[in-house]
């Protein structure tokens, strides 16, 4: 089975709580993961879905290029990677409206992916479906069955499936969990890649085969950065942000050879 592998594209600072003064003056180091990423999977011949800040293309067009020029598919993560069910629909729709522009120029192709940033489509968000639709996007995969403390919808349909809303049909592809220990737990990307022992997420992988679903599977470039630098915030978010940074590339190279994966476009079809 085919499972999705895809990229949160932002620099080490994006996903952090801490303020504007913090963030400017922070390094930029987006390369030193990203480069070891695409050639890990170069090395495999995979091809993935990058979710790219739009705002990246300042300062990092040529990385961008590159991933464009290996063939994976570029898809948006929005302009200023804060919470969608923070914004106003009118500053949802003209943030992405702008992102998708930028991106689209830029690689000479329409977006049509889209990840939320914090995957913060939830129930006081579902409005942003719709956007997303009336703005040309056909797949999205912003929305992570689980109960957390900055996003998910609890009970959610696991599988790859259209929604429908107001303005037609979209893709969703939810990111993945499994029923473990009575409650959902997450199967893998990101901070869960990284805090699981490897026999923990290939079970998960397998499980999720047995129930005839594809894995959605996330990882940002700063993962494979593990020497970025230490800053002080909230502890929830430092609790995973830095743990066992030096883990991910081993475990990737692992997963890699245990399973398939391609764009969320295999998935469902879709052009990437």
């Amino acid at each position: 089975m085919r499972h999705a592998f895809t990229v949160d594209v932002e620099d080490w600072y994006h996903g952090i709580p801490v303020g504007p003064a913090v963030r400017a003056a922070a390094e930029p180091r987006l390369e030193r993961g990203l480069e070891r990423l695409l050639d890990l999977l170069a090395s495999r011949e995979v091809r993935a879905t990058f979710f790219v800040l739009a705002p990246l293309l300042d300062r990092h067009a040529p990385a961008v290029r590159r991933i464009a020029a290996a063939g994976h598919e570029i898809g948006c993560h929005g302009w200023s990677h804060d919470f969608v069910y923070d914004m106003t629909p009118t500053r949802f729709e003209h943030e992405t409206r702008a992102a998708r522009d930028r991106l689209a120029d830029f690689v000479g192709r329409p977006v049509t992916a889209y990840r939320a940033a914090y995957f913060s489509i939830t129930l006081r968000s579902w409005w942003a479906l719709e956007i997303l639709v009336a703005l040309g996007f056909r797949t999205d995969s912003s929305i992570f069955p689980i109960a957390n403390w900055r996003y998910g919808i609890a009970g959610f349909d696991r599988s790859p499936q259209q929604l429908h809303t107001p303005a037609g049909p979209i893709w969703e592809l939810p990111v993945s969990v499994i029923d473990r220990w009575r409650r959902a737990m997450p199967v893998s990307g990101g901070a869960y890649l990284r805090i699981y022992p490897y026999a923990l997420t290939r079970a998960n992988f397998l499980a999720v085969e047995q129930e005839g679903r594809p894995v959605v599977f996330y990882v940002h470039p700063w993962e494979l950065d593990p020497d970025h630098p230490r800053v002080p915030f909230q502890w929830k978010a430092r609790a995973t942000h830095y743990v066992n940074l030096r883990s991910t590339e081993p475990k990737l190279h692992r997963l890699l050879n245990d399973f398939e994966f391609g764009p969320i476009s295999d998935l469902v079809g879709a052009p990437a």
